[in-house]
């Protein structure tokens, strides 16, 4: 809960600090290009023209603004995120309207990469295995939402595991996994990745995928993932993965849902790019198209 709550606090610090920022830029630059215009014409009797002219200016500096510091963002974060894993031999492109996603196959098996707004990054492996554990640290929010829907980590008594909560589908076969040594060690490895600036760590097997999420940073704006961290990350995704394949098959199974199935191919970041282009490009359009119907109008 105490994850939860420092996550919840950062969020709105972020959000609280960008408002005041932008604020202190609008507000100005509304009194010099709105305000005073608008004095002007209505005390000083000068043209119409002055406040159209002022106010489109106005427009035209907070959007070149605003879409010129998104670009600068987005190309500096493609740029550092593509150096981590085009050397895994992955390819990249763009995920939801500001996240990037990767791509390709490391030792025969589908590898994803998803990195989006949180900041959340998700490394996916492929496997055959068709069902489900999760491990969460103690007072993540995964053990929060756990508790809020019922479900209990299982009871373990080591001491390579102490401070972690696993939950698990199938329990015989997941005390199979964690009774390897070398299992619980790339567990253990896995669960203090990027322990620099995720808050919240997380190692997820469902049917299909292991992966690793980190999500939230300790720090209000500032992360760093270094390629040779990937690089091991993914090693040790591997590895668990091996493990976990080289046991009896699991007696309780699982199907991958259409939402997993949606997220893992990375279909959800076409919905999302047509779902923005409709609630930001048609309203832009009709805003567009009113502004020149009046300039036509005034020019008259």
């Amino acid at each position: 809960m105490l994850k939860l709550l420092k996550a919840w606090s950062l969020a709105y610090g972020r959000s609280v600090i960008m408002a005041l920022i932008a604020t202190a830029i609008v507000l100005p630059l509304g009194c010099l290009f709105v305000f005073v215009p608008l004095w002007l014409v209505t005390r000083a009797n000068l043209s119409i023209w002055v406040l159209i002219v002022s106010a489109s200016l106005y427009v035209l500096i907070l959007n070149g603004g605003v879409f010129g510091t998104a670009a600068y963002v987005l190309h500096r974060r493609k740029r550092r995120l593509d150096a981590i894993f085009t050397p895994l031999g992955l390819t990249g492109e763009r995920y939801l309207l500001t996240g990037r996603q990767y791509h390709g196959t490391v030792e025969g098996r589908q590898v994803s990469a998803r990195f989006y707004r949180g900041p959340m990054l998700e490394l996916h492996l492929g496997t055959p295995l068709q069902t489900r554990f999760g491990v969460a640290e103690e007072g993540s929010t995964t053990l929060a939402l756990a508790g809020l829907f019922g479900r209990q980590p299982l009871a373990l008594d080591d001491p390579d595991l102490s401070g972690l909560h696993i939950f698990a589908l199938d329990e015989g076969w997941t005390r199979s996994l964690l009774a390897d040594p070398e299992a619980r060690t790339l567990i253990r490895r896995l669960m203090r990745a990027g322990e620099s600036w995720a808050l919240v760590r997380q190692v997820v097997l469902g049917p299909g995928t292991l992966r690793l999420r980190l999500y939230r940073s300790k720090r209000l704006f500032k992360y760093e993932i270094a390629p040779e961290e990937a690089r091991r990350w993914l090693d040790d995704l591997l590895a668990l993965a091996r493990i976990a394949e080289g046991l009896p098959a699991p007696r309780v199974t699982a199907e991958e849902s259409s939402a997993e199935r949606l997220a893992r191919s990375g279909g959800a970041s076409r919905i999302g790019l047509t779902i923005a282009a409709l609630l930001v490009g048609l309203p832009t359009c009709v805003l567009a198209l009113g502004a020149a119907a009046f300039f036509v109008w005034a020019t008259r």
